[in-house]
């Protein structure tokens, strides 16, 4: 049967091949040395690295937070499930929903595959709801690439197809790509009748601003009193130069508009202060940050996180529970494994780990070998054996979550391929100099870039004149 696992070695098994294809060394010591750099040192493709998505923790429905007021009724009927039933929200996505709600700003910080677009895109269609005849645009959605635009333009005519489907009415809201693949004739649509949800780039949000053609899609709305959200999707790829020219662009968005209330909106999978920071610590970076970006007050209390939980149940397991789970079958439903003791291990060993005071965040990617070597010292078992074992675990799951409504021990498969290097050797006789993958000087022995004859594989040094 085909795995991920054995997908990955085959992978990298046709690259290593492929690589070695364009080597040809003819000193043997040379050789040598680089062969163990690719397969013994692996510098070209490091172990993967493998993670746990978390369980985030459930909170209210959309259904439920109309009934509270938060949301208006017709926005929980947008937001309905392809069966039609109501969506059940993770505690950050309703954190984020009622700060929204509520007229704040917020930046949300949390994994991928979390559901951080629903934390805008819910409050915004909210407000165009609310407000039949509210002229667009209302929000203006920047993403760093083109392909993140094309998935979320994707995601709301799946909505706008769904709600007309059910309804038999035409969708309230209207939205569009404005990108370098938008065509003209789509263009001047969206310039005859603005839609309220803009999804763009920062480069066309900068000429947004500068086209006389487009000045009327940004223009002053003094008069409106319905909040204009500015959202900024993965922003912790807004740094060092290119940061200060969007922290710039975001300045001159908002004096263009004059509008009396901006809601600032900031999403992100990996924006964090440093791994030992406790919660309060990340959240005063994280806003002090946003504060910058946005060039508004951001205040810890507006940085939402997301609360992971385990999905397993019973806690770490003892070794003897370990050491008897790796001889016993492995359940074939959702609730045996839920309680089996290797996946509960699993869990906190690649997943979750404790934070203090009941809480809980998300391990970082780990080496497989790694994580066999401990399970195999506790479970008193070969590491072969353990790799084995948490390999089949993970598939099992994966294969599982095929016929489940929400995942349930899904994983990533972190693999790094760095580019290729030069050979650096000292000015020494072929048979007593040395080597090293990166120019340096040890002893006061310089090393030198080496380069090698594509016909015969003879050695020379690179020498550059000056």
């Amino acid at each position: 049967m085909s795995t991920i696992f054995r997908l990955h070695n085959d992978v990298l098994t046709d690259y290593r091949d492929f690589v070695g294809s364009f080597i040809l060394i003819a000193d043997g010591r040379i050789r040598a040395f680089v062969r163990e750099l690719l397969e013994e040192e692996q510098k070209l493709w490091p172990e993967p690295l493998v993670q746990l998505s978390p369980a985030y923790r459930l909170d209210a429905t959309v259904e439920e937070l109309a009934q509270e007021g938060v949301l208006h009724p017709e926005t929980a009927r947008i937001f309905r499930r392809p069966g039609g039933g109501t969506y059940r929200l993770y505690r950050h996505q309703v954190e984020a929903i009622r700060k929204a709600a509520s007229g704040q700003s917020f930046v949300l910080t949390s994994g991928t595959g979390s559901g951080k677009t629903f934390c805008y895109f819910i409050p915004i269609v909210d407000t165009v709801v609310r407000r039949p005849g509210l002229p667009g645009p209302v929000a203006l959605v920047v993403y760093p690439m083109n392909a993140l635009v094309n998935s979320q333009l994707q995601a709301l005519r799946d909505l706008q197809q769904l709600y007309q489907g059910r309804t038999g009415r035409p969708f309230p809201v209207r939205f569009a790509r404005y990108t370098g693949e938008t065509r003209d004739e789509e263009r001047e649509e969206i310039r005859r009748n603005p839609p309220h949800i803009l999804l763009t780039n920062y480069v066309m949000a900068e000429l947004l601003l500068v086209r006389p053609e487009d000045r009327e899609l940004i223009r002053p709305r003094p008069e409106l009193d319905a909040p204009f959200f500015l959202v900024f999707d993965e922003l912790h790829t807004y740094r060092g130069r290119q940061g200060a020219d969007v922290a710039m662009l975001v300045r001159r968005l908002k004096a263009r508009l004059e509008r009396q209330h901006v809601v600032h909106i900031g999403t992100s999978a990996t924006l964090v202060a440093h791994r030992e920071a406790t919660a309060e610590e990340r959240r005063r970076v994280v806003a002090e940050f946003a504060t910058r970006f946005f060039g508004t007050p951001v205040g810890p209390d507006q940085v939402v996180e997301e609360t992971v939980e385990p999905a397993t149940e019973g806690g770490p397991p003892t070794p003897e529970e370990l050491r008897q789970a790796l001889s016993s079958p492995i359940p074939d439903n959702l609730d045996g494994l839920r309680r089996h003791p290797l996946p509960r291990w699993l869990e906190y060993a690649l997943g979750i780990e404790p934070e203090g005071e009941g809480r809980f965040r998300r391990r970082v990617p780990r080496p497989l070998s790694v994580v066999a070597r401990e399970l195999s010292e506790l479970a008193g078992d070969s590491e072969s054996r353990c790799r084995e074992a948490i390999e089949d675990r993970l598939t099992r799951a994966a294969e599982l979550n095929r016929q489940l409504p929400e995942p349930f021990f899904a994983f990533k498969l972190h693999q790094f391929i760095s580019q290729g290097r030069s050979v650096y050797a000292t000015l020494e006789p072929p048979d007593v100099r040395e080597f090293s993958a990166e120019g340096q000087v040890v002893a006061e022995r310089p090393f030198f870039p080496l380069r090698f004859c594509r016909v015969c594989g003879q050695e020379y040094y690179h020498v550059l004149r000056g």
